[in-house]
């Protein structure tokens, strides 16, 4: 796969379709916002995020500092400019888009009006409709402040270094419009909670209780077990006492519920008073109700706010780093509550094994198996206990690669391609209120989605054969991938083409999707992260190292009594280096069983050598 050398060519590619000159004839390049469809707040932030995410996680593909960016990086980033001018057009991008989305006031707005198509297409859509700020608006403006932020601080040092102080206050400008969308990016995600309940008997109760009543039981055991279940679940929501949420109703003892992210604001989410800045803080109009793709996408947003990176630079505010705090309670109370769904019941069957899963409001579609898979990961493989459950959700990965006619080839007029194009729909509930036609949310996402999930499972296993095959899996996800990237034209090595694999589709692109080409971009830098961590070990290896070593150290113990290291100075050096073997399989045995290992057998193989030399100098042989 060479994830890093993908990046690369994704950036080459990227700035030989968006750097470009004008129509008109001028002779200065500009940056062109958008691609297949029109620049608004949600498509230009994943075109942008494309450039800046890679270069924040992995440190070798970093341009912000001039001195230390590597031939390669700047070959790939060419057409910006030398090592100099690629961080400044980078700076000045990130200060476009922040002033390109504001509204007439200057306030951040976070829509993606250009993603929302018509389920009427007779009727027009309200202007209103496609500029009300959505879920993933709010989610992609997390990653993409946090990485402008780090990237502006590794900048910092070079413009300082400069001397240009036209050049430092418009860093400083930059980070304060940052800071601003930031801020209320945060806010709208607590504002866009969503806590649904409703009752066994209706008709969301009994789709709820027909998913996850895998053994057949009465309808009446499953809401006790149901309750007993989300008992600390229910005992977290009473303390979301900001934002969106709270118990809403969940502590009724008959009572189900769903949780998570609705796909905006919520209808009559109140505000939050005690922010610096509510200027963001505009009237909700979702559906009290969560929706699994707008949940994922929130979760993996608010993570970054935790990552490492973030943590150690103290890229956040003390205002921001105390809103976080009531995201956080909120992803980890999400997290439990759809593993809890997931494999409720703990048998021989989870409700997530039932492919493809059924959502409360009657859909099915093998998309949200895959959704629910991205929300339990993490809890599977830390409050869980490891990788029985990982093993099982992995098993559901590799069949959801079979199912999406990804890892096997399509039938004719195979509903599966649906997936891929046009996508699964998600219909936004509310927005016809604003006197307009009702309007849906198209997903397109699943094949880079299965890639992630499958090297972010992998990650977490320990188990060897386990991840073996997941990771056998993502290699065949990423040739499909491969298959579907754009050949020809402006936007040529981006993606996605998806005819070139399902060619009874009669849709032919010219221009990029950056919200799937920022989906693979993601499932790159998760490759090359898990290239660069620790092998898996094997228990069953890891004893057999040690016991091998405890026999090589003996009979190199032996030989010393003999006397070898004190003979001639060729079999002295020898000897020695024999033990430098051995103590250097000793001191990564617990990291790289296997590499001890062999290098335990290749210290027992010299040994033998020199006690069979040994023994011919005594015999004369």
């Amino acid at each position: 796969m060479q994830p890093r050398q993908q990046l690369l060519d994704i950036w080459r590619a990227q700035v030989a379709y968006s750097w470009r000159l004008p129509e008109d004839g001028g002779k200065r390049k500009f940056w062109h916002w958008g691609g297949r469809n029109q620049s608004d707040a949600v498509g230009d932030a994943q075109q942008l995020l494309c450039l800046l995410f890679p270069a924040q996680e992995l440190p070798e593909l970093n341009y912000a500092d001039p001195d230390a960016t590597g031939d390669a990086v700047l070959e790939a980033l060419a057409g910006l400019g030398d090592a100099v001018e690629i961080p400044i057009r980078i700076m000045r991008l990130v200060k476009e888009y922040m002033e390109k989305h504001v509204d007439a006031e200057g306030v951040p707005v976070y829509s993606g009006g250009s993603n929302m198509h018509r389920k009427d297409r007779t009727k027009k859509a309200n202007p209103e409709q496609r500029a009300i700020d959505v879920t993933e608006g709010f989610a992609l403006a997390i990653p993409l402040c946090l990485t402008s932020l780090s990237f502006l601080a590794d900048f910092q040092p070079t413009v300082d270094r400069m001397g240009r102080g036209d050049l430092g206050r418009e860093l400083e400008q930059v980070q304060e419009a940052i800071h601003r969308r930031l801020l209320g990016a945060i806010t709208g995600l607590l504002r866009s909670f969503a806590v649904s309940t409703f009752d066994a008997d209706d008709d969301f109760g009994k789709q709820l209780l027909a998913l996850i009543n895998v053994d057949g039981q009465a309808d009446r055991k499953i809401v006790r077990r149901f309750r007993e279940s989300a008992d600390d679940i229910i005992a977290t929501l009473r303390t979301i006492t900001v934002g969106s949420g709270g118990t809403a109703g969940v502590e009724a003892p008959t009572k189900l519920f769903e949780i998570g992210w609705s796909w905006s604001v919520v209808e009559k989410a109140p505000d939050i008073p005690d922010v610096s800045d509510t200027s963001t803080q505009r009237v909700g109009r979702a559906e009290d109700a969560p929706y699994l793709y707008f949940t994922v996408v929130a979760l993996e947003a608010i993570q970054t706010l935790f990552s490492a990176r973030v943590m150690r630079r103290n890229l956040l505010t003390e205002e921001e780093q105390r809103l976080a705090q009531s995201l956080q309670l909120r992803m980890d109370v999400t997290r439990r509550y759809w593993a809890m769904v997931a494999s409720f019941g703990g048998g021989s069957k989870w409700p997530l094994e039932d492919v493809p899963w059924r959502t409360t409001d009657a859909l099915e579609y093998d998309y949200y198996s895959l959704l629910v898979c991205a929300v339990a990961t993490d809890t599977f493989g830390a409050s869980r206990g490891g990788d029985d459950d990982l093993i099982r959700l992995g098993d559901v990965l590799v069949e959801l690669g079979n199912r999406g006619r990804i890892t096997r080839r399509a039938l004719r007029e195979d509903r599966a391609i649906e997936m891929h194009y046009p996508g699964v729909k998600a219909e936004l509930a509310g927005i016809e209120k604003l006197d307009g036609p009702a309007m849906v949310w198209n997903m397109v996402d699943f094949a880079p989605l299965l890639l992630k999930r499958l090297y972010h499972a992998a990650s977490l296993l320990v188990t060897i054969e386990a991840r073996a095959e997941l990771l056998e899996v993502a290699d065949l996800v990423w040739d499909h991938l491969a298959r579907r990237r754009i050949r020809e034209g402006a936007a040529a090595r981006l993606w996605d083409q998806p005819k070139q694999v399902y060619g009874e589709l009669g849709n032919w692109f010219e221009d990029p999707s950056w919200h799937f080409t920022i989906r693979v971009v993601e499932a790159m830098v998760l490759a090359a992260q898990f290239a660069t961590s620790e092998p898996a070990r094997s228990r069953g290896l890891e004893d057999l190292a040690h016991e091998l070593l405890v026999e090589a150290e003996h009979v190199y113990d032996q030989e010393l009594l003999r006397g070898s290291g004190a003979a001639g100075p060729a079999l002295a050096q020898e000897i020695r280096s024999v033990g430098l073997t051995i103590r250097h399989a000793k001191d990564v045995v617990d990291e790289r069983p296997g590499t001890a290992f062999a290098l335990g057998v290749k210290a027992l193989i010299d040994l033998d050598r020199l006690i069979a030399a040994g023994r011919d100098a005594e015999t004369g042989v």
